[in-house]
């Protein structure tokens, strides 16, 4: 059915006004969508921008299917290239963020969507697979990097994993996200991704 309302949103060009609470819905038949939560408009904009500049982790726990993993870190060092966090395990990245009202010490939320993920030889985190989901042309493996942080990782169909194998899973700096303790993110660096 929204394939078909999509449609014929096109063919009427006229203002519509859909209110669903399923984000794919949101995503598929959106120009514009208006995230609100508890009666607040949390962020308004089209749907790629929702998807890559998400302004706070509502946001970004909202848009996006399987939705983003967040796993808590803490600031080690903040300067002109960004945020370096230390990640559950003792490894640590630099995050191309500004660091604004960031200061060593502090706890953050690192959030990493399943398909910025890589499941690897090398990779910051690792763990044991619990579920491995085959879809047909991909997979989501469910890895175990600590025991109160379960992350969904975006596979080929075919990759040769099994549970209880254990994964490296890498991080690409450019893509994650960091949000601060209220959940307001950080503005990145680069914009590697520019609004439509």
């Amino acid at each position: 059915m929204s394939v078909e309302l999509a449609r014929l949103h096109r063919e009427l060009k006229a203002t519509m006004i859909y209110v669903t609470h399923d984000q794919v819905e949101a995503m598929t038949m959106a120009d514009r969508i208006v995230v609100l939560h508890q009666g607040c408009v949390e962020q308004v904009g089209s749907p790629l921008e929702l998807y890559h500049r998400p302004r706070n982790r509502f946001v970004a726990g909202f848009i996006g299917s399987p939705t983003m993993n967040f796993i808590e870190v803490k600031a080690t060092e903040v300067s002109d290239q960004g945020v370096a966090v230390q990640l559950p395990g003792g490894a640590s990245m630099i995050v191309p963020v500004a660091a604004a009202n960031v200061s060593p010490g502090d706890k953050l939320t690192l959030g990493a969507r399943p398909e910025h993920l890589q499941a690897g030889a090398s990779g910051a985190l690792s763990g044991p697979v619990t579920v491995v989901e085959r879809l047909g042309g991909l997979t989501y493996l469910y890895v175990q990097v600590t025991p109160s942080n379960l992350m969904i990782v975006h596979a080929d169909g075919d990759v040769p994993v099994k549970v209880q194998d254990s994964v490296n899973v890498g991080l690409e700096p450019r893509l994650i996200h960091l949000f601060r303790g209220d959940g307001v993110a950080l503005s990145p660096l680069e914009r590697s991704w520019q609004p439509v």
